[in-house]
């Protein structure tokens, strides 16, 4: 019988990393050093909303703040948001798991406006751990057939849980109503999410 150990790299965490992370930050960057005087104060609100697809939901309370040029009214927005996701995976079962997350959104920003957005899942960013025990063996018996003891508490599907999406949405004083859809990658522990596409609303207070 031989024994062969094969320890994963961190590629995907750190390319999950820049691409959740570090790229909207440079992003929020660059447009709020550009023509800084021409943006308006900035404004905050807390909102509730709801995505689905089939049986699938995607629920949660949050906060957001806007940053929108006084001229254009085009500017961005940040958002973060907790609740409760119930999504089906690939073997058939529904998986409940909590939903912390945080996004970026560039558009404009009126009493009629429409934006594209990009967020990811803070939890699994800040409290999932894919360095330990994470070493697998294969063995291989008489017959040359080979059999897979996975060791790790992960598998390689269980990436940081991100989503892109654009929006519509109008705004009553300090009433705000938006529809949206959204392109998610959502999986866990050897579970990967059947469905992608997700379309939800959101009612939000705005100051």
């Amino acid at each position: 019988m031989s024994l062969i150990i094969a320890k994963p790299t961190n590629s995907v965490l750190l390319t999950s990393f820049i691409r959740y992370v570090l790229t909207p930050l440079i992003i929020l960057l660059l447009l709020s050093t550009f023509n800084a005087r021409a943006f308006e104060s900035p404004r905050f609100g807390f909102f509730v909303k709801n995505e689905v697809n089939d049986n699938d939901h995607i629920s949660g309370i949050g906060a957001e703040v806007w940053l929108t040029n006084s001229e254009s009214n085009f500017g961005i927005s940040v958002l973060t948001s907790i609740g409760h996701g119930a999504v089906t995976g690939r073997d058939n079962k529904q998986h409940d798991y909590l939903a912390w997350e945080a996004g970026l959104k560039l558009g404009y920003f009126s009493d009629v406006f429409a934006y594209a957005e990009v967020g990811f899942d803070l939890g699994e960013l800040a409290l999932q751990d894919r360095n330990e025990d994470d070493e697998y063996h294969l063995y291989s018996d008489d017959d040359s057939d080979f059999i897979i003891s996975n060791r790790r508490r992960y598998d390689e599907a269980n990436n940081i849980d991100g989503y892109v999406g654009v929006g519509v949405g109008v705004k009553f004083e300090h009433v705000q109503l938006e529809a949206f859809t959204r392109l998610r990658q959502v999986d866990g522990e050897y579970w990967r999410a059947d469905n992608q596409a997700f379309s939800g609303a959101k009612l939000s207070v705005v100051f």
